[in-house]
């Protein structure tokens, strides 16, 4: 599986490199396109959702009476985050521009929303090791801080591609993998045979991986592949191989030690 995985990725980066100019001036010319991108977007973002509904209902959802406010704003935000990714294609669809321009710019409060309430939700575990297995808050930490910053990295390119659609479209799209993992790892376990956390996690990341494939086969097919998920699979693939081995790494445990006890 690994090594499948590092040949397509390997043969994504040659296709992206050699792409020919007339379709990196199709990336660049996005007036003029009458067939609508992606016009079932929001049936998969919808999937999503329900993922990580079905994920976070026995430690979130089922518990709403009795979360504390810290996990009620990360909760919130990412709700609707995931509401946010459903409605904008639908409204692209529908060809209502003008809403989903204006509803977008909602955007620009609650991604800094979704960062402040993770990096706390991280501060808050790190000083509750003593409710995880030995080593796991350092490597949940280590996805946490990867994930918030490919969620900044995916937003902030797709906003400075709003203009282009076939880049804005894709890098929002990245915007929900990462914050995906948590969700299917918890899910997972709803399947027999994945009775371990590292089945799980492995497996989360298998799947998250297995979607970007798909994604560049399909790009593929219409005959460009653009960058945004060569860039989403390499980063994944990077994350998936360290994150195994973290936990175990001095320099980052004195480093997650160190913001633990910062004072927020």
């Amino acid at each position: 599986m690994g090594l499948a995985k590092f040949a397509v990725l390997v043969f994504a980066i040659k296709e992206y490199f050699t792409a020919g100019k007339n379709d990196l001036i199709l990336d660049s010319v996005e007036t003029g396109i009458k067939k609508k991108f992606y016009d079932k977007a929001y049936w998969y973002f919808m999937l999503a959702a329900l993922v990580t509904i079905i994920g976070f209902f026995p430690s979130y959802f089922s518990r709403l009476t009795v979360t504390d406010p810290a996990h009620h704003l990360h909760g919130i935000t990412a709700t609707c985050w995931m509401l946010l990714l459903v409605v904008q294609p639908w409204l692209y669809k529908t060809g209502k521009l003008s809403l989903h321009r204006n509803l977008g710019k909602s955007s620009y409060v609650l991604v800094p929303l979704i960062l402040l309430s993770g990096l706390n939700m991280v501060h808050i575990m790190l000083n509750n090791q003593v409710n995880y297995p030995p080593d796991l808050p350092y490597r949940l930490a280590f996805i946490d801080f990867i994930t918030l910053a490919q969620f900044l990295l995916f937003y902030g390119l797709a906003i400075n591609h709003r203009k282009k659609l076939q880049l804005h479209a894709r890098y929002m799209a990245c915007t929900v993998l990462g914050p995906l993992i948590p969700a299917l790892t918890r899910a997972l376990f709803l399947i027999p045979w994945i009775d371990h956390f590292d089945k799980a996690l492995n497996t989360s990341y298998i799947l998250i991986e297995s979607v970007l494939v798909i994604l560049l086969l399909d790009d593929r097919r219409t005959g460009r592949i653009r960058l945004p998920y060569v860039l989403a699979l390499i980063l994944f693939f990077v994350q998936h191989l360290v994150m195994n081995f973290v936990g175990q790494w001095t320099w980052w445990r004195s480093l997650m030690d160190a913001y633990a006890g910062l004072r927020f």
